[in-house]
Parts: C-alpha cells; sequence; structure tokens
C-alpha cells in the first residue's frame, strides 16, 4: 500500500510539473498586458516643454495609464548634491549645461545623464506599483544628447518614444532673453546676446566631446511636434497616442508620406559623408520624382549596384571634396609663406605638415566649421533636392507648385535651384546651420515663418511621425472589422497599446545600470573631483 500511494503522489507530482510547464509555455508565449511607456522629450532651450508634459500626461490619463515626470536637471543637480535655483535665469541655465556636459566628460558616458533618469524610473516603479510593470508612463524631460536617445531605445526598444518640440530659433532666443531679462529685473547687460549664446551652446558644445548636442539628438524623434500651437500640440500628440493605442484607422498625412519617401530614398546613397534624400510631391500627395545625394553616371541618375563601371566615391576610396580641402588650404598657407605672412611658429613645420595638423591633427579645433573645412562645390556627389529636380526634368514633369520634402534642410547651392525651378513649399527635418540660403536668398524665401508665405518659397519644418516609425506605426496591429464586416472601435480594445512584449527584459538592463554603471559613474566623477 505504502509503495501504491508512493507511486500515486509521484505520479501526481509528475501531473501537476506537467501542468505547470504546460501554463508556463501558455504564459511565455502571451503577450503582457499594460505594458510600461516611456517617453523622452528633446526641447532646445527656449522651448516651453510645460504645455508639451500637460497636454501629454492629460492624453495618457484618458488612456487609463499613470503618468510620472522625471526631470534630468534636478537629477544632475542631485548628482552633485547642488542646487542652481537661486541664481538668475542665464547663470542658472549655464550652470545646468556645465554640469551635465561635466558628468557625460569626465565619466566618458554620453548618457550618463540619462542613466540617473532610469534610477527615478526604477524608484517610481517601487513606489507606485511594488517594483512591478503596470500601467505607467514615463515622462523624461529633457535629452540633451544623441548617446541618451541610443541608450533608452537599447534599454526599452519598442516602448521607447521620443518626442521633438520645435519651436524657430529668433522665437527661442527671444523667448530667452526676455525670461533671462525678467530674472535680472530689467537690469542685465544686453540678454539678447547672452540668449545667443546659450542657445549656441545649446545646440552643440562643438569643442567638447560629449558636450551638449541638442542639434544632433532632434532629429532622432519619433514625433515632430510644433511647440508654438497649444491646439497643434494636443492634436499632435494625442494622435500620436492613440496610433500607439491601435487606432488603425489613423493614416499618413501628406506630409508624413513625402518625408517617408524622402527618408527612404536617402538610403540609396552610399555617400561618404552622410545619407540624405529628398521627394517631390503634387500637392495633391502624388509623387514626381525622388533622389539622393551621390555620385551621378553617364546618361542620367546616378549609380546602381552592379551597374558596370561604377565610380561613387566609396568605390575610389576617397571623398573628393575632402581632398580638395587639402588643395586649397595648402595653397593658401603656401602664398602666405612664400610672403612672410606667416609665423615664426608656423613655418617651423613643413606646410604639407602644416596643412595635415590643421585639417585632422592635433590644432583641428583651430579651423573646425570655418567656411573653408565646409566648402561644397568641390565634390562629386549630385546632392539630393537636385537629383530629385533633375530626375523631374528627364521624365518632362513640371515640378511648379509643388513640395519638396528633405531629410535635410538645403544648402544655399541647391535653394537656389529649388527656387528657379518654381517648387512652392520644403519640408525638412533635420536643420543645416552651415546653409546660407536664408542670407542670400531673403527675396525669395520664407523660412519657418508662423504663417505661409503667398509670394516667396515657404521652407518649413516637419511636424508629425517620423519615417523611422512610418511602417510599425501605420501598419494595422489587429483586424479593423469583426466577422459581420463592420468596423472594429479601437476604444473597445481595453486601452491596450500595440507593443507586444513577453519578458521583461529591460527590468533586467535598468538594474544593471542603477547598480554597476552610475556607482562608476560616481567612483569616475569622484576619483576627479578629489584629485583637483
Amino acid at each position: 500500500m505504502a509503495g501504491k500511494s508512493s507511486e500515486g503522489r509521484n505520479r501526481n507530482r509528475r501531473k501537476s510539473s506537467q501542468g505547470s510547464s504546460a501554463e508556463a509555455e501558455v504564459s511565455s508565449l502571451t503577450p503582457r498586458k499594460d505594458p510600461e511607456l516611456v517617453f523622452g522629450l528633446v526641447g532646445p532651450i527656449g522651448v516651453n516643454l510645460d504645455p508639451v508634459i500637460a497636454v501629454l500626461k492629460s492624453q495618457l490619463n484618458g488612456l487609463k495609464y499613470t503618468p510620472h515626470v522625471v526631470r534630468l536637471s534636478e537629477q544632475i543637480e542631485s548628482f552633485f548634491d547642488t542646487s542652481h535655483n537661486s541664481k538668475p535665469e542665464a547663470e542658472r541655465i549655464a550652470a545646468l549645461m556645465d554640469a551635465g556636459t561635466r558628468l557625460r566628460v569626465e565619466s566618458d558616458e554620453g548618457a550618463a545623464v540619462a542613466m540617473l533618469g532610469l534610477a527615478v524610473i526604477r524608484q517610481l516603479r517601487d513606489d507606485h506599483s511594488g517594483g512591478k510593470p503596470s500601467r505607467q508612463a514615463f515622462i523624461l524631460r529633457s535629452l540633451k544628447h544623441p548617446k541618451e536617445v541610443e541608450m533608452l531605445r537599447a534599454v526599452y526598444g519598442k516602448g521607447f518614444f521620443l518626442i521633438s518640440v520645435y519651436s524657430p530659433r529668433d522665437v527661442r532666443v527671444t523667448a530667452l532673453s526676455e525670461k533671462i531679462s525678467r530674472s535680472q529685473f530689467g537690469i542685465g547687460a544686453n540678454p539678447r546676446a547672452t540668449a545667443e549664446a546659450l542657445v549656441q551652446k545649446d545646440e552643440q558644445e562643438e569643442s567638447i566631446p560629449l558636450g551638449q548636442d541638442v542639434k544632433d539628438a532632434f532629429p532622432l524623434a519619433d514625433l515632430f511636434v510644433d511647440g508654438r500651437s497649444k491646439s497643434t500640440m494636443d492634436f499632435q500628440i494625442g494622435r500620436f497616442l492613440q496610433l500607439i493605442f491601435g487606432n488603425s484607422f489613423l493614416t499618413p498625412s501628406r506630409d508624413e508620406h513625402g518625408i517617408y519617401h524622402a527618408r527612404s530614398a536617402a538610403l540609396r546613397s552610399a555617400d561618404l559623408n552622410r545619407q540624405v534624400g529628398a521627394a517631390i510631391l503634387k500637392p495633391e500627395g502624388d509623387i514626381i520624382a525622388v533622389g539622393c545625394n551621390d555620385v551621378p553616371k553617364s546618361g542620367g541618375d546616378m549609380y546602381w549596384p552592379g551597374d558596370k563601371d561604377d565610380a561613387r566615391d566609396f568605390q575610389k576610396g576617397i571623398d573628393s571634396m575632402a581632398d580638395e580641402r587639402v588643395q586649397v588650404l595648402g595653397e593658401m598657407l603656401e602664398r602666405l609663406n612664400t610672403n612672410g605672412l606667416l609665423s615664426t611658429k608656423a613655418t617651423e613645420k613643413d606646410i604639407s605638415l602644416l596643412v595635415q595638423n590643421l585639417i585632422s591633427g592635433a590644432d583641428k579645433k583651430i579651423l573646425k566649421n570655418t567656411r573653408i573645412m565646409n566648402i561644397l562645390e568641390y565634390g562629386r556627389s549630385v546632392h539630393a533636392e537636385m537629383a530629385a529636380l533633375m530626375s523631374a526634368a528627364r521624365l518632362g514633369v513640371s515640378v511648379a507648385g509643388a513640395t519638396l520634402y528633405c531629410t535635410t534642410f538645403p544648402c544655399h547651392m541647391c535653394a537656389r535651384h529649388i527656387v528657379a525651378s518654381g517648387i512652392k513649399r520644403v519640408v525638412y527635418i533635420e536643420p543645416y546651420p552651415k546653409s546660407k540660403a536664408k542670407q542670400l536668398h531673403q527675396d525669395s524665401i520664407s523660412i519657418d515663418a508662423p504663417t505661409a508665405s503667398r509670394t516667396q518659397v515657404n521652407f518649413e519644418p516637419f511636424q508629425g511621425i517620423a519615417p523611422r516609425q512610418y511602417q510599425e506605426i501605420f501598419e494595422p496591429s489587429r483586424p479593423r472589422k469583426d466577422d459581420d464586416g463592420r468596423a472594429v472601435d479601437w476604444r473597445e480594445m481595453g486601452h491596450q497599446p500595440r507593443i507586444v512584449r513577453y519578458i521583461d527584459t529591460y527590468l533586467q538592463l535598468e538594474q544593471l545600470i542603477v547598480g554597476r554603471e552610475i556607482p562608476n559613474l560616481l567612483a569616475k566623477l569622484g576619483v576627479k573631483l578629489s584629485a583637483g
């Protein structure tokens, strides 16, 4: 009896074990409900992010998600155990920028500030849901470096969304200068010049590796929002969240359609500098032509992979513009040297060594971003905007009154061709500060104006769902109709995001970063601080 009883118990254990395994197998293949969401905000200095956060929180509450705001500036102050709130506005902003840069530079970690945000997210999760993922959304205000975006996407995957908030530079400078003036009760010296310097520093600290770099973080967004209009902001963020939560009846706008094709065209480029794309669409949304930046071939268009005698720059192994830059600088220095206009220190070296040192050596910072280092006319590549215009010309299709979409603001050479072609509107994503289009063509170009010009070509920043999200977010994640053929209301699906998670692996990544990387930051900063 005892043997039978033992055998029965073992049988029951095996059945129980098999049942548990089956349940585990089913649960592991079932997507988790109520996945957490993380939103990062990129707002150039002078943009007021408060209305954006208010709209985001309101919309998330409506979707039964609890929003939490994480202010990264406060985490920087906490890390250094200091506060800058009592300082005048300009000093406060500059001190926070310097502290963030110091943290990144001395730790040699571009994502250092965002890592501090991860620690706050873990604490908020512990406080509000016992450390377990639930219907919560974390809003990180505000990201200042592309490495931060890269790290957050690596940790949270499709659960992370970046929102970049746009406002024209002049508007931002004016808003910031007024804020600075008020904080000093109107007695500060030249607040606009101070504001200009802070805006420039915010965009990119070019001379400091891992310095402030909003210029390169901004284009990485999943959603681009116009920060000037509350109603527009409300609509754009609301639509974005509905798409995230599965509203499959929201389809791309004309601008989203156009900029997606521009980005798609950019991927064809093998240019040694970067990939740029352009697409020309009729006002109704019909595609006229696309183009990318690359070397042209005889007979028209540019080289495709497999073409006979492919002579793109990567095949030759050198960027002709870089090679010509050496020649231009060398020629100038040689003339100055011949006529005794170079200093003794400069002439201690051979001119060729001096040129090499200035372009790629220890002294390259001296000429960085000067016009001589940014000459455009010696490159072999056709620019994307020109390539699209040439394609339309070969096809015999007029571009008069059309819209040109481009991944980067056009250079001044492309701008004059755009004006001459009859293009009425240009929509771009990434700014291009080196372009002189505004200065050279004020008579015919209107840039970032609050209202469209009837007589000039309008250059406008892109607003809407970014190309990187286009296919993912506009492809229906659920059936659009039921078995009876009736349209399914996405709100009846329980407000579930379209994100599919089977295992919350990001929790382990958070733990590693908070438990190992942040202590490393403290150690690195601590050693350097104590040594100083």
